[in-house]
C-alpha cells in the first residue's frame, strides 16, 4: 500500500493557543530521538504523535520539561498527553493508556570492550552505568543486578564510560545510538518494552478509539514502520 506523508517539522512546531478547543497540549522531554527540542527535527516519536493527532483534526503543542516534571504535569493536567511513556505498576492509575507506539528494545553499549550479549555475561561487569529511577535500572534490579552505578543523566552516564568508572552503560539502544556519538559497540537487545502515548483521564477532548483506529492505519500502509524502524536498529 502507498505510505503516508507524514507532516512535515514546521508544523509540529506551530503553537496554537494551549487549552483552545481542538489543542492538545503533550509533554515530554528533550530525549533523542524520540523528541528533540530543538534542531531541523523534532524527534520521531512527535513526528508520529502529531501525525496521530492530526487525523483526528486536533493539533498538538509539546511541552518539554525535565521527565520527572513532564510526568508529573501531565498526570495533574486534565486533557494533557505524554509521551514516549513506559507503562509501570505506579503509573497504571494516573494515565489512560492510549496507544502502544512501538515496542523500545534495550541493552548494552561500551567504549572499551565488547558489550556483553546475555544478562548472564552482564553479571560478571564491575559497574553498569543506568539512568536513576528508570525503566532500565529496575529491570536490572529485579534480576539480581548490584552492580549498578545509578546515574543522574545521560551526560553523566557517559562521562562514567569515557573515565573507565563504567563497564558498560544499559539504555534504550535508540538513545544509546543518538547519545554516544562516537566509536562504540551496542550489543543485541535485551528486553524491549511498549512506549506509549499516554492520556490524562480527565477532561480529554481525544476520542481514544479513534486513534487507536489511526495509529492502526499508518501501521497498515507502512507509515509506521518507515518512520520508526531506523531509530530501532531494525531493517525495512
Amino acid at each position: 500500500m502507498r505510505r503516508r506523508a507524514l507532516i512535515a517539522s514546521p508544523l509540529l512546531l506551530a503553537t496554537p493557543a494551549v487549552g483552545a478547543r481542538g489543542v492538545i497540549e503533550l509533554m515530554t522531554a528533550d530525549h533523542r530521538p524520540y523528541a528533540s527540542a530543538s534542531g531541523p527535527e523534532p524527534g520521531f516519536v512527535l513526528t508520529l504523535v502529531a501525525e496521530l493527532f492530526r487525523m483526528l483534526g486536533l493539533q498538538v503543542v509539546f511541552r518539554f520539561l525535565p521527565w520527572p516534571q513532564a510526568e508529573a504535569r501531565a498526570a495533574a493536567t486534565p486533557g494533557a498527553a505524554i509521551a514516549p511513556l513506559a507503562r509501570t505498576p505506579a503509573r497504571e492509575g494516573r494515565f489512560l493508556w492510549a496507544v502502544a507506539l512501538f515496542e523500545d528494545p534495550s541493552g548494552f553499549a561500551t567504549l572499551h570492550l565488547r558489550p556483553p550479549d546475555t544478562l548472564e555475561e552482564a553479571l560478571a561487569l564491575p559497574r553498569i552505568a543506568v539512568l536513576g529511577g528508570g525503566p532500565a535500572e529496575a529491570f536490572l534490579r529485579a534480576r539480581g543486578f548490584s552492580n549498578l552505578a545509578p546515574m543522574p543523566g545521560r551526560a553523566e552516564a557517559l562521562a562514567a564510560l569515557d573515565r573507565g568508572e563504567a563497564s558498560a552503560w544499559f539504555c534504550a539502544l535508540p538513545k544509546l545510538r543518538a547519545n554516544l556519538g562516537r566509536p562504540a559497540l551496542l550489543g543485541p537487545p535485551i528486553f524491549a518494552q511498549p512506549a506509549w502515548l499516554a492520556l490524562n483521564p480527565k477532561g480529554s477532548d481525544v476520542p481514544v478509539p479513534l486513534l487507536r483506529e489511526a495509529f492502526e492505519a499508518l501501521e497498515a500502509d507502512g507509515s509506521l514502520q518507515h518512520l520508526v524502524l531506523p531509530f530501532l536498529g531494525a531493517r525495512q
